[in-house]
């Protein structure tokens, strides 16, 4: 069933793509890219080994639309797959940009039945994910950013006397994007999260949890752009010696994560 409804959303996303890029609007906009990473990390957690990721935009004056996949190791033993797909629909408009993302993790519920693509109940395992984020930069002269994020469907809960509770986990980043010249760009982060959150394993309340940098150098070609990048990430909290760098078997709970990689988009 749940390939079905993926399969059917694939579908009807590049039908928009391809209504878009016929009509010549200028209005209208479009974008794909393709990335080969090292590791999948993300909001100083490492969430998979190495991975391909995809994903394909389509805008119209403002509104636009994006799917999201990646398809990655779980380590760098091969011990199994970390598949994922994300739907994205927001606006962006003076560098302010409004958008509610929809995760699908392929996983199991407790019970051991596959997760549904469209399932925003509350769960400890398994299920799917929905998360609203406001995001602004300031200007390309001044690359400043701001970024809060709120997960308020699916899956986000963990037991209290127990009885299941949702934790509304929330993220809140401050970025600069360093611009080096010869199109070197570096991308430095700090990300925390201000209450019990899936980000602390639904424990302590504030925390500071990304501490980061993204160095990444880009070509122009005439049929799209060529990058590559090194991405360093740092959770902070309750970080010792030794769960700094976990072996690969172990890596999902380790706080020094590196990820090199490539990408092309079109």
């Amino acid at each position: 069933m749940r390939w079905r409804e993926i399969l059917i959303s694939i579908f009807l996303f590049f039908s928009i793509v391809a209504e878009a890029d016929v009509k010549k609007d200028s209005l209208f906009d479009w974008s794909a890219s393709v990335t080969l990473t090292s590791n999948y990390i993300w909001r100083g957690l490492y969430v998979a080994g190495p991975s391909l990721q995809a994903d394909a935009t389509v805008s119209y004056a403002g509104l636009f639309a994006n799917m999201w996949w990646n398809v990655g190791a779980t380590d760098w033993a091969f011990s199994g797959f970390n598949p994922e797909v994300d739907l994205t629909l927001g606006y962006s408009r003076w560098g302010l940009t409004v958008l509610y993302m929809h995760m699908f993790y392929f996983d199991k519920y407790s019970d051991g039945t596959p997760s549904r693509f469209f399932d925003f109940r509350n769960h400890l395992k398994g299920g799917t994910t929905g998360e609203w984020r406001v995001s602004y930069r300031v200007s390309d002269r001044i690359p400043l950013s701001c970024l809060v994020a709120m997960r308020t469907f699916g899956r986000d809960g963990y037991e209290v006397n127990g009885k299941l509770k949702r934790a509304y986990s929330t993220y809140i980043e401050l970025g600069y994007d360093f611009d080096l010249g010869e199109d070197w760009i570096l991308a430095a982060r700090v990300g925390m999260t201000p209450a019990k959150s899936l980000y602390t394993g639904f424990k302590g309340n504030f925390a500071v949890m990304l501490a980061g940098t993204k160095l990444t150098k880009s070509w122009s070609l005439a049929c799209g752009t060529v990058s590559a990048f090194a991405h360093v990430m740092l959770q902070p909290w309750n970080v010792n010696k030794n769960n700094l760098i976990l072996p690969i078997t172990a890596a999902r709970g380790q706080k020094l994560s590196l990820a090199v990689g490539c990408s092309y988009e079109i």
